[in-house]
């Protein structure tokens, strides 16, 4: 499973699962989305636009007034139904994962570092703060550890086994020939390897390199034991709203 900044997880079958996928019965699609199509948000437009609002007036108050805390007790309000929002998408994601499958392999992602600030200091400036500060909102706002301990969690009640894996390269990999050249990633969507020409979407094709890829370090089965010999006890998951999307698999263009 690969995780995105435009779709929040990536099977190596061709299931794409994001918020803006989420209907009364499934949380995922079959269909990629297209080229430069933003993905879902947890927050509506008019949500969006209060938000905005709600920041510009904050700049506006006094430390310490009552019409700061008004205003900080508002964006509060939003910002507890984004995160409620992102955590039932993860545990809907999480659950029809481990469900449908008995090993859900990730990339061993260190979200911490990878969100870190690159403004730096007088004495040594970051570069490219504006570019690396919206991927960082991008990662958060997409939840990707928030999915990983949604995965685990979940899969305490499956069985399944959550494997992580080395992220380097994944990206840029061919999952047909395994020729690494960062020029085949065309784009955000596309994937074209400039050695044997295989062609796909590129969140699939690095799905298809994790799930390809020798799983290094640590390895938990559902239930938190550690390879153990006798392994954890299978057992039903609840019944979700989140049904199963069985994607068949896409012949490359």
């Amino acid at each position: 499973m690969d995780r995105g900044v435009v779709t929040a997880a990536t099977t190596s079958e061709g299931e794409f699962f994001d918020r803006a996928h989420v209907t009364e019965h499934t949380v995922s699609v079959c269909t990629p989305p297209g080229e430069g199509e933003p993905g879902g948000a947890f927050l509506s437009a008019e949500e969006a636009e209060r938000y905005l609002r709600l920041q510009r007036r904050l700049a506006r108050t006094q430390r310490g007034s009552k019409r700061r805390k008004k205003v900080v007790a508002a964006l509060g309000v939003l910002m507890g139904r984004l995160r409620m929002r992102r955590a039932d998408f993860n545990a809907q994601t999480a659950h029809r994962l481990t469900r449908d499958h008995a090993a859900v392999v990730v990339e061993d992602l260190q979200v911490t570092n990878m969100t870190a600030s690159a403004r730096g200091t007088l004495e040594r400036p970051g570069r490219n703060v504006a570019q690396k500060s919206g991927l960082n909102r991008a990662i958060l706002n997409k939840g990707w550890y928030g999915l990983e301990r949604a995965l685990i969690s979940k899969a305490r009640y499956t069985g399944s086994v959550i494997v992580k894996v080395n992220p380097a390269y994944t990206s840029q990999t061919c999952s047909a020939c395994t020729a690494v050249d960062p020029k085949s990633r065309e784009s955000q969507a596309v994937f074209r390897c400039t050695t044997c020409g295989h062609v796909e979407h590129a969140d699939v094709n690095a799905a298809k390199n994790i799930k390809n890829r020798k799983a290094a370090g640590l390895v938990v089965s559902g239930r938190g034991d550690l390879q153990a010999p006798a392994g954890s006890v299978k057992r039903q998951a609840p019944r979700s709203i989140a049904r199963g999307t069985h994607c068949a698999p896409r012949a490359a263009a």
